[in-house]
């Protein structure tokens, strides 16, 4: 996947030239339908401890989208930390403070809301008693949903 994704990204598929020259593609990272089945592959690419962008790819390996967190080619300070995206235990506080202390939480698994597009990573809530939720964490911006329906309340940190 890491071939496929600096092809992608190397060739000028990822329009997005400051990352091209500092960045650095890092671990690729399965990304999971909501119902379980592969969708494709993240391919972050970092900064230091900046997260410019990532390479997103197919289930087929083959390149979807570059996104990037860039606003301008020295901008690297409005990009989100490499750890609001990638580190488990930054991904359990926010989902933990979007639930609270009482629900059981799910390891986060990277999949989407309703669309590819929308990434996030993804945690199954229970309560006793209550219905199942999912807890959508994006960077800073958790929401929540129901387990067969979209996002209905979202908060950023």
């Amino acid at each position: 996947m890491v071939r496929i994704a600096e092809g992608a990204f190397f060739s000028g598929m990822a329009a997005d030239a400051y990352a091209r020259r500092h960045g650095r593609l890092l671990e690729p990272l399965r990304v999971v339908s909501p119902a379980g089945d592969p969708a494709g592959w993240m391919v972050p690419v970092g900064y230091d401890d900046a997260l410019l962008g990532f390479v997103q790819l197919r289930a087929d390996g083959r390149f979807h989208r570059y996104s990037s967190f860039l606003r301008g080619n020295d901008s690297v300070h409005v990009c989100p930390r490499l750890g609001d995206w990638l580190d488990t235990a930054t991904i359990l506080e926010r989902a933990r403070a979007a639930v609270g202390d009482a629900v059981e939480l799910q390891a986060p698994v990277l999949s989407y809301d309703t669309n590819p597009d929308r990434l996030a990573w993804v945690l199954r809530a229970t309560t006793p008693g209550n219905a199942p939720q999912v807890v959508y964490v994006a960077g800073t911006a958790t929401w929540i949903g129901s387990t067969d329906a979209g996002a209905s309340e979202e908060t950023t940190g």
